[in-house]
């Protein structure tokens, strides 16, 4: 890890978002334990209550799992009666997957267990504290691509 000259006692971005992201896996994955939900069928579900009918592709990009996790994971999904996969009718070897209702349902009482852990890693940051730190770290997102 470097350190920045200006602030000796100050962690690299790099080094705390890395160790934000293994910290948080094993909080979120005890969260979702409950509703027999690993993080990647979570974030599958979510992903596809914000933006139905993604192919398995784009799905694996946004879930961060390779193509093939995710076909295991919307067989998975589909086997539990939370998502259906329906042929594009443009392109017959694209399956595009939604939620049922029952998954939406899903997504909706698991989103609460995962929102209480993000409030209890944020509780005390001010409200608007939380949303510059949000919106911070979607731009860096969007540079991520870039890079």
């Amino acid at each position: 890890m470097t350190q920045s000259r200006d602030a000796p006692d100050r962690q690299s971005f790099v080094y705390l978002i890395g160790r934000l992201n293994r910290g948080i896996q094993p909080a979120l994955t005890q969260a979702l334990s409950p509703f027999d939900l690993s993080l990647p069928e979570f974030t599958t579900l979510s992903v596809l209550e914000r933006k139905p009918g993604l192919s398995n592709a784009q799905l694996a990009r946004r879930a961060l799992i390779t193509p093939q996790a995710m076909i295991q994971v919307l067989r998975r999904l589909e086997e539990r009666g939370l998502v259906t996969r329906k042929v594009d009718p443009s392109h017959a070897r694209i399956l595009r997957s939604s939620l049922t209702a029952k998954g939406r349902r899903l997504v909706e009482s698991a989103g609460t267990a995962v929102d209480a852990v993000e409030d209890r890693l944020l509780e005390e940051l001010p409200r608007g504290s939380r949303e510059g730190l949000c919106d911070a770290l979607a731009t860096v997102g969007e540079r991520l691509r870039s890079l």
